[in-house]
C-alpha cells in the first residue's frame, strides 16, 4: 500500500502541474472531462491509501500530529486548485489559487522528509 500511496501522491502533483501551466501562461484553467475524472479517480486513490497505510500506525501509537497536518495541507491544496480552475474566476485569482496549492504541496512534501517527532 505504501507503493501505491507514493504512486498517487506522484500523480496528484504530476496533474496539478498539468493544470497550473495553462493558469501561469495566462491561458483559461478549465480542464477537460477526463482530466477531472482522473483527477478525482487519484485524489480518492491517495486518500484511500493513505488511511490504509496509516491504519497500523494509529493502532502502535495513535495518530501522529504530523498526519493531521499534512490532512489539512491536502485539503487547502485541493480546494486552492479547484479554485484556481473554475471558469468564473479572473486570472489573479487563478494565479493566487496556484500559488497557495504550491505551498500547500510544499509544506506536505517537507512533512514526508521531516516527520517531526511527538513531542508530548
Amino acid at each position: 500500500m505504501k507503493h501505491l500511496h507514493m504512486l498517487m501522491a506522484v500523480f496528484t502533483f504530476a496533474i496539478f502541474i498539468f493544470q497550473a501551466m495553462p493558469i501561469m501562461m495566462g491561458k483559461s484553467g478549465r480542464l477537460s472531462r477526463n482530466m477531472m475524472i482522473a483527477s478525482h479517480l487519484i485524489y480518492t486513490l491517495l486518500v484511500v491509501s493513505g488511511a490504509m497505510v496509516l491504519l497500523p500506525v494509529i493502532k502502535l501509537v495513535g495518530i501522529p500530529h504530523w498526519i493531521i497536518a499534512k490532512i489539512i495541507l491536502l485539503v487547502v491544496a485541493v480546494s486552492a486548485t479547484i479554485k484556481a480552475t473554475r471558469p468564473t474566476v479572473t486570472k489573479n485569482q487563478a494565479r493566487a489559487g496556484v500559488f497557495i496549492a504550491m505551498i500547500a504541496y510544499l509544506g506536505i512534501l517537507s512533512l514526508v522528509f521531516i516527520k517531526p517527532m511527538n513531542l508530548f
